[in-house]
């Protein structure tokens, strides 16, 4: 091809495909924590599976062919919606889970957001549109009374008695929340991988103090002379980072996340065929993560949610997602129907090698995912609806209607299998059992 022809091909190429703002180039895949958020939406756009994506967690710096392809489609149909609506392009990620090409955008100041998505879901080339939305992780204050019976919620779930046929060997359990302290001695080996996707190129997940608390509480070491033992300490840790921890006095147990990085990690989760997916947070209903979470679980993945500790809280999300096992804090004083877990003054760890009290249903709905990681590692093929059996009927006949009971729930899978007295069997589960 001659210098004059592929000149004109390059020029005519360049017609053809609107020329996105200036402002906008390059593009990363994050958002940046903090940033107000009130003024930005995320679009989808079809983008066929059969396009060869890497997995979630990667950026679109540096597009190798036959790695990384958004489809041409795709790429355009963003740029026109961009120009169309006089918006600016803040990230963008393709959901190879759902085939869609993913992007956020920043309204213009004089655009009301409301009106806009109205004309962005009327449009024949969006796929989806929605408001950017906050979650929080949901953990209380801690509780440091050195004198208080340590790790009461084994007992109370009797997950000693589950111990004796399973410690969650080779399930994969993700948990979407704030960073974890992976250098931490209760942790070693139960890390499989940590990635940081709330910030962009290669910055490693910092040690938070929700994240590492949640990842004790699953998978603290069993045996090894110090500490605490995790609910399913064989268990392998998938670490996804989308939410950061909270600034300022009395907020730094806590986390902030949004609709951008939850998708992100829940896609990543899905990629990596994670066997539980822990969510210890809490939120408004979002419809671009509820589909991310019916996916997962299509494909065999099983969901824990932690519930608002308030029942009349609007923030609803993962809990009210069908298929989705929600938790609670055993103490509250709600009568809904459910499963709980201790969530009080739970012993679990702290970054720099710590341990300390934590309070909420964070740590109830981490318990259940290490209970839930012990039955899966008995029956691989166990899916949410059969977890959420064994759990609903494995409450302690002297129990006031909530509070599992890991041994109950295992016993009804293996054959033979004994646990304390006080904890009966449940019975036609037979289907469940390996």
């Amino acid at each position: 091809m001659n210098a004059r022809l592929a000149a004109l091909l390059l020029g005519l190429l360049a017609a053809a495909i609107p020329v996105a703002q200036a402002a906008d180039a390059p593009v990363g895949a994050y958002v940046e924590p903090g940033a107000d958020i009130s003024r930005q939406v995320i679009v989808t756009v079809a983008n066929p599976t059969g396009a060869d994506l890497v997995r979630a967690g990667s950026t679109p710096k540096g597009y190798a062919p036959g790695r990384y392809e958004v489809t041409t489609q795709a790429r355009r149909s963003m740029t026109r919606i961009q120009s169309r609506y006089h918006l600016r392009r803040v990230a963008e990620w393709p959901i190879m889970a759902l085939g869609v090409h993913c992007a956020v955008f920043e309204l213009p100041a004089d655009s009301p957001r409301d009106a806009l998505l109205a004309q962005l879901r009327a449009d024949p080339e969006v796929e989806s549109a929605q408001p950017m939305q906050t979650f929080a992780t949901r953990s209380g204050t801690p509780y440091d009374d050195p004198y208080f019976d340590l790790q009461r919620g084994f007992a109370a779930m009797d997950i000693e008695g589950a111990h004796q046929r399973s410690r969650g060997e080779r399930v994969r359990v993700a948990i979407v929340d704030t960073g974890v302290d992976t250098s931490h001695p209760e942790l070693s080996g139960r890390i499989r991988e940590s990635v940081n996707l709330v910030e962009g190129g290669d910055v490693a997940a910092p040690a938070e103090i929700h994240g590492t608390a949640v990842a004790g509480v699953i998978a603290a070491i069993a045996n090894n002379g110090q500490g605490i033992v995790g609910v399913a300490p064989a268990a392998r840790l998938s670490v996804l980072r989308a939410c950061w921890q909270t600034a300022g006095p009395g907020a730094s147990t806590k986390g902030t996340c949004n609709s951008f990085t939850l998708a992100r990690a829940l896609a990543r989760a899905i990629d990596e065929r994670a066997a539980v997916i822990n969510m210890s947070l809490a939120g408004p209903p979002d419809s671009l993560l509820a589909r991310l979470l019916v996916r997962a679980m299509e494909l065999g993945a099983i969901v824990v949610g932690a519930r608002a500790e308030d029942p009349a809280s609007p923030d609803t999300f993962p809990a009210s997602v069908p298929g989705v096992i929600a938790v609670r804090s055993a103490e509250l004083s709600d009568d809904s129907p459910g499963i709980c877990a201790p969530g009080r003054e739970v012993l679990t760890l702290r970054p720099q090698g710590g341990y300390d009290f934590d309070n909420g249903s964070s740590l109830a709905a981490a318990q259940v995912s290490g209970i839930v990681a012990l039955l899966r590692a008995r029956n691989p093929r166990l899916d949410s609806r059969g977890a959420l059996a064994l759990l609903m009927q494995s409450h302690p006949s002297q129990s006031a209607g909530c509070l599992v009971n890991a041994c109950a729930a295992l016993s009804s899978m293996v054959e033979g299998m004994s646990c304390s007295p006080d904890t009966p069997r449940p019975e036609g589960l037979a289907r469940y059992q390996k």
